[in-house]
């Protein structure tokens, strides 16, 4: 694996984008620990991030994302998404399990779609975005 592709929903204002990136970020890193490495320290003695793989962070549309699920699902890469359920139910993990696990995956209404996986593939699945603005 050497690449992470976050492509997040690009009607949601840059904070809301920022934060469901970090989030499928922080669930691909718990799901596959060799994206991170040992922390680097500078000269000064300051820690930087280990992170061992090439990441970038995306826009789309929402119609997009869906079609970018569906697309990698048999490509071989991991894949973790997060929903606007997800986002209106800050701090509560039982109800989010609970609505999460009784739903389909377009009526959560996905807000970003992480990729993780061979550069090649992901380049390929995430060609058509552009870089979050």
């Amino acid at each position: 694996m050497n690449r992470i592709g976050i492509v997040v929903d690009k009607s949601m204002e840059s904070g809301r984008k920022a934060n469901v990136a970090a989030i499928i970020m922080g669930q691909l890193a718990k799901d596959m620990p060799e994206i991170y490495d040992e922390k680097v320290i500078d000269k000064s003695g300051t820690a930087h991030a280990g992170i061992a793989v090439n990441l970038v962070v995306l826009d789309g549309g929402k119609e997009q994302l869906l079609t970018l699920i569906d697309s990698a699902a048999d490509s071989g890469v991991a894949i973790s998404v997060f929903s606007s359920t997800g986002q209106s139910l800050s701090n509560q993990y039982p109800e989010y399990l609970r609505q999460i696990s009784s739903m389909d995956t377009r009526s959560t209404q996905i807000v970003g779609v992480g990729l993780a996986g061979d550069d090649s593939v992901v380049k390929l699945l995430t060609k058509k975005f552009s870089v979050m603005k």
